[in-house]
């Protein structure tokens, strides 16, 4: 059950990855914090890992390496993200990214949707959540 004010309004997906995992895409129609248009229009992607991540993670975009090392989220304040990645686009048309848990032996691949600017991944119950949204984390 939410309240009226507590409840996000977003659009859900799911998917199946090429190594054969099923993941969840969301993309978030509105939100408290939410960039200005000239930060959306500057080329770069904010990329934070949220909770339940322990695992040895390899990010691609468009088969360049950006990310890859291990991410161990505290589970116990979910409000702390463990890492955060700022990739800068160089204006290609189409970026594709490719993501790896090595250790859960899970992948996702994906068209970065460039109306956002911000993504937030999640590992939970065994499945990767990547919410795409224009609001801005505050901590």
């Amino acid at each position: 059950m939410c309240s009226i004010c507590g409840c996000k309004g977003y659009k859900q997906l799911t998917q199946k990855s090429t190594c054969g995992n099923e993941f969840e895409i969301q993309y978030i129609r509105s939100g408290k914090y939410l960039l200005p248009q000239k930060e959306r229009d500057k080329n770069y992607f904010l990329i934070y890992f949220e909770s339940h991540f322990n695992d040895k993670i390899k990010i691609k975009v468009n088969q360049n390496e950006i990310f890859n090392k291990q991410v161990i989220t505290n589970d116990k304040r979910p409000d702390d993200y463990s890492d955060r990645i700022m990739y800068k686009m160089d204006g290609k048309n189409e970026y594709i990214m490719d993501i790896q848990g090595i250790d859960s032996n899970t992948c996702l691949n994906l068209t970065l949707d460039k109306k956002y600017r911000v993504m937030y991944f999640f590992y939970y119950q065994n499945k990767w959540i990547v919410r795409f949204s224009n609001e801005l984390r505050i901590n």
